[in-house]
């Protein structure tokens, strides 16, 4: 008798560990699940990716709503475009959830008027940004500009480029990532190298930056030991509006370029198929006062280009 009371305890015993094992194993497994659907940082293969969201549609129709008065009350009959930058996440869609196809689909039937939509997300690919940015390098970005150039008709004879190498360069999600425990970056992600594309063209020229009214360059060294941010070596950074002429062009054409950061970085290889160019960013200059910087008459047969990343249009309050 006592040593099937003995069997039986054993066998009890036996069955409450199991049981216990497994409800802890499912609670850690849970926990790990809710704390990666928490993270809003991501390591996957050496690069940093930070999560998208969902899409704020009520952000999206604030946004066009007010590109949508701006292109009604002062760009007129000018040749208008519209396209946005996919969120490197994006090219991770079979590893996370992207909302990057809602949001481009939301952006087009919000907008109205003569504005051409077109997509670019089929010319960029994960090798396109940088492991440790937000941003897309300027030295891949031939297929892109291929097609800006096609959509806009606009085609000039090939130009060649000289690589430049600004050392390594570590963005803003490396400062963020860094500040996340047991990311163990030093071991899993490397420095990116920043290399900008110059040419005589570039260098010679001219670039206003209407915020400090100060004449710059195309590639701003002295910006960069200001900052220590490598990537406001193009265009001097975030500004609200910058003039680029290039009295060397084989054209008269004129461009205006609605912008955010990524503009900084392409906008010098459209040099080449323009006489000036005028960066707008309405994160930083109300769009209602723009009369009073840009006279838009002189600008009734430029071509227009709205551009921004899918952070910044669907982000709410972001345009003033």
């Amino acid at each position: 008798m006592k040593k099937i009371i003995r069997v039986i305890v054993i066998v009890l015993f036996i069955i409450t560990v199991s049981v216990f094992l497994v409800i802890m194993i499912n609670k850690d497994t849970n926990e790990k699940v809710e704390d990666k659907k928490d993270e809003k940082i991501y390591v996957e293969n050496g690069a940093i990716y930070e999560k998208t969201g969902e899409v704020n549609i009520g952000a999206i129709e604030n946004n066009i709503g007010k590109i949508n008065r701006l292109c009604e009350e002062h760009l007129g009959n000018m040749n208008i475009y519209f396209s946005i930058i996919p969120d490197k996440e994006y090219y991770l869609k079979d590893v996370l959830e992207t909302e990057f196809d809602n949001l481009e689909n939301a952006v087009k039937s919000k907008i109205t008027g003569n504005v051409k939509y077109f997509s670019i997300e089929d010319t960029l690919s994960l090798d396109n940004f940088y492991k440790t940015d937000m941003h897309w390098k300027q030295e891949d970005l031939g297929k892109t500009v291929e097609k800006i150039e096609e959509e806009l008709e606009i085609k000039n004879e090939e130009v060649s480029y000289e690589e430049q190498t600004l050392e390594e360069f570590y963005g803003t999600y490396y400062k963020e990532a860094s500040k996340i425990e047991n990311l163990n970056l030093e071991n899993s992600v490397k420095p990116d190298e920043m290399i900008y594309l110059s040419n005589e063209e570039l260098e010679n020229c001219k670039v206003y930056n209407t915020e400090t009214q100060k004449d710059e360059k195309i590639y701003n060294l002295d910006r960069v030991d200001e900052t220590k941010n490598k990537y406001d070596l193009f265009l001097s950074g975030a500004t609200a509006l910058t003039t680029i002429i290039n009295e060397d062009a084989k054209t008269d054409k004129k461009l205006i370029l609605f912008r955010d950061s990524f503009g900084s970085s392409i906008a010098p290889l459209l040099v080449k198929d323009y006489k000036e160019i005028v960066l707008v960013d309405i994160r930083y200059i109300n769009s209602t006062i723009l009369e009073n910087y840009i006279d838009f008459e002189k600008y009734e047969d430029a071509d227009v280009l709205f551009l921004y990343s899918s952070r910044v249009i669907n982000q709410s309050g972001i345009f003033r």
